[in-house]
Parts: structure tokens; C-alpha cells; sequence
């Protein structure tokens, strides 16, 4: 079979959002997110990750033991349900910089801190890169609605930037109306099923 990156990567352009629905704890997922974080194949990216379940330290682990390296440049945005704090910042180094938030309630100060460091490499000439870790632990906060509301200025704002972003998704925690409200959000739908990735438009497209 062939690899995520053969398959598909050529296909996904600057600018482009896309949903990643594989189920947890699949093998196929982390291999095909590192993928979508190294587009070019290179590390030489200023890569954005939104986390909710993951932790930094297996994050960066994952682009080490994946990908080879890590980015020339690094932003987590790590949400913790259980944080008491709004946001505090960690700079493990200068590249690669964590910032917390403490209520994944709060979609506006979320949207800020994606918009604040989307700003900061708006006209990058690195490559831009999002990862959204993930749209399943979203939805166990707020309701379907408040979230397409926030996913519409996320995709529109790294669609600006010029970033490739993609942002993965549980298809068995979610019915099928929910999936396809999500995936009209999106350039593209890529969905691992039967030990194969398979490749929609989205509504997008």
C-alpha cells in the first residue's frame, strides 16, 4: 500500500483545510499527521498544534521519532479542561514555545491565540502548518453549532495565511449528520477506513 504521503500530499496546496477522520489510537494517524506537518517532506516548516488530549512533550517527541527532526519553528497551544490558570507560556527553547489555555470553553481566547501566532508568520517565506488535536474533544465542550461557528474563522484565517492546516477527527464518537456539517468546513476529507485512506472534497473544494 501505498504511504499517506504518496497518495495525497501532492494533491494539498497552500491555503488548504483539511479534516483527518481516523479513528483513536489508529496507527495510520500519527504517521498521516507528521505527514501533513511536513508537506514538502522537509522540517523546515513553522508548524502550529492546537492539543487537547495530547501532551507537548509526546508531541514534539512524535516530529523526532516521525518526521526525523524537528521545525524550524514551533508553537503549542495546549488546552487543559482542568487548568485553573487562562494562559501561561513555557519556552522548552526558543523555537519551540507552549502556551496554555485553561478552558476549552472559551473558543474566543482559543481563536485569539491561533489568530496571534498566525499573525506573527503571516508572510513567513517557511511554510506554515496547523494541526487542531482534535475536533472529537471540541465537541465534548461546546455544542455543534458554537463549534462550526469557531472552525469557520480557524479555516478562514489559516486558508489567509496560506497555512496547511488539517484537523483531525473521531468518525466513530460522531453521527453522520455531525461529520458532514463538520466536513462542508473543508478543502478536502481524508478518511482511514479498512486499513486504507480514502480522499473527498469537502465542501470547499
Amino acid at each position: 500500500m501505498c504511504s499517506f504521503a504518496g497518495q495525497y500530499q501532492a494533491s494539498i496546496r497552500p491555503g488548504d483545510n483539511v479534516l483527518v477522520c481516523c479513528p483513536s489510537f489508529t496507527g495510520a494517524e500519527p504517521r498521516a499527521c507528521l505527514d501533513l506537518l511536513t508537506p514538502d517532506g522537509s522540517t523546515d516548516v513553522r508548524a502550529l498544534s492546537v492539543l487537547f488530549t495530547q501532551s507537548p512533550g509526546d508531541h514534539i517527541d512524535a516530529w523526532q521519532r516521525i518526521a526525523g527532526g524537528y521545525p524550524a519553528r514551533m508553537r503549542i497551544v495546549a488546552v487543559d479542561a482542568d487548568a485553573g490558570s487562562n494562559r501561561t507560556t513555557e519556552a522548552a527553547d526558543a523555537d519551540r514555545a507552549v502556551e496554555r489555555v485553561g478552558s476549552p470553553h472559551n473558543l474566543t481566547r482559543l481563536g485569539v491565540r491561533v489568530a496571534d501566532c498566525l499573525d506573527e508568520w503571516d508572510g513567513s517565506a517557511e511554510t506554515v502548518v496547523v494541526c487542531f488535536q482534535s475536533l472529537t474533544t471540541l465537541l465534548q465542550y461546546v455544542d455543534v453549532e458554537s463549534a462550526l461557528e469557531f472552525l469557520g474563522v480557524v479555516t478562514e484565517r489559516c486558508a489567509a495565511t496560506d497555512a496547511v492546516a488539517h484537523y483531525h477527527l473521531d468518525p466513530q464518537a460522531h453521527d453522520e449528520q455531525t461529520i458532514a456539517k463538520l466536513g462542508a468546513l473543508f478543502d478536502t476529507v481524508l478518511e482511514f477506513d479498512d486499513g486504507a485512506w480514502t480522499t473527498d472534497v469537502g465542501g470547499r473544494g
